[in-house]
């Protein structure tokens, strides 16, 4: 465990691997930790880092307000800390608009972005992920562990990570006020009107059974010619849990991938799901 102090607050982060930096950002009510089974294998040919946003995991805030625009700057004060120049980006749910975010926002820091089951826009949040909108009900999740150990189980899904438990336990960390205003700020932020100046490559993956973020968020994308976007069908919320292989295929495929020409071209993908625009593939 490793932890740097930004902005006098503590951050918790791990690191592993050689190579060229990529850094994973976890979503809303997880942790660093859940991204370790896809890490090991990035780690192969890369330096992999991730930290815990702040409220969430280990990392303590004190006085920043949890919303989308201070956890992208968390990002950059991270890369200052460490002395990373560029970093590719790689982001799940509330991670994932986190790291769209930040290639909007500073594209001179972000080589790639990669995004998972992201919300673009807010409202795109299933309806129980909206509820904890409203100060009583954060309140009253935020003090029922069982319940928040059995949904995040429950969208987790299947894992072959035998420190599930550690996973679970990291979820709990969070308090009632964390949650509340990160969601609060998710249902506020609408990046619809920022992502035709997308300027880095970007891989936007989306899970076809998601019940958390509505997967038709992928058609956004349909004019953004930097953006390759893939539906697997058979994920949920987790697609690089519920179909590790293919997953990590895909990544590995789009980060090694010389950025000056079409990541397509040189990428085998599967059959078009007809249900999505021309250039969005789908993994059987």
């Amino acid at each position: 465990m490793s932890m740097i102090v930004i902005d006098n607050q503590t951050v918790h982060y791990e690191v592993f691997g050689r190579g060229r930096p990529v850094l994973f950002l976890h979503g809303w009510m997880g942790s660093w930790r859940y991204w370790y089974p896809t890490i090991e294998q990035v780690e192969k040919k890369y330096r992999a880092y991730s930290f815990d946003f702040w409220g969430f995991g280990e990392s303590r805030r004190k006085s920043t307000t949890e919303s989308i625009s201070n956890y992208s700057r968390q990002v950059i004060r991270f890369l200052d800390a460490l002395g990373i120049d560029k970093v590719m980006l790689v982001g799940h749910s509330m991670g994932g608009m986190v790291a769209l975010k930040t290639a909007l926002d500073a594209p001179t820091r972000i080589a790639k972005v990669v995004t998972v089951g992201a919300p673009i826009v807010g409202d795109s949040l299933s309806w129980f992920l909206k509820l904890t909108y409203y100060r009583p009900i954060a309140n009253t999740f935020a003090n029922a562990p069982w319940l928040r150990r059995f949904l995040f189980r429950h969208f987790l899904g299947e894992t072959s990570d035998p420190a599930v438990q550690e996973i679970l336990d990291d979820s709990l960390k969070s308090s009632a006020v964390t949650l509340q205003r990160s969601i609060a700020s998710m249902l506020h932020t609408d990046l619809r009107p920022e992502i035709g100046r997308l300027a880095v490559p970007a891989l936007i993956v989306h899970g076809g059974r998601d019940e958390i973020v509505n997967p038709n968020q992928a058609d956004l994308f349909h004019h953004v010619p930097p953006a390759q976007v893939v539906v697997m069908p058979k994920s949920r919320h987790f697609p690089f849990l519920d179909e590790p292989d293919q997953f990590n295929t895909l990544l590995l495929g789009f980060l090694g991938h010389d950025s000056s020409s079409s990541f397509r071209s040189s990428f085998r993908q599967p059959a078009i799901n007809a249900s999505f625009p021309a250039h969005n593939s789908a993994i059987d």
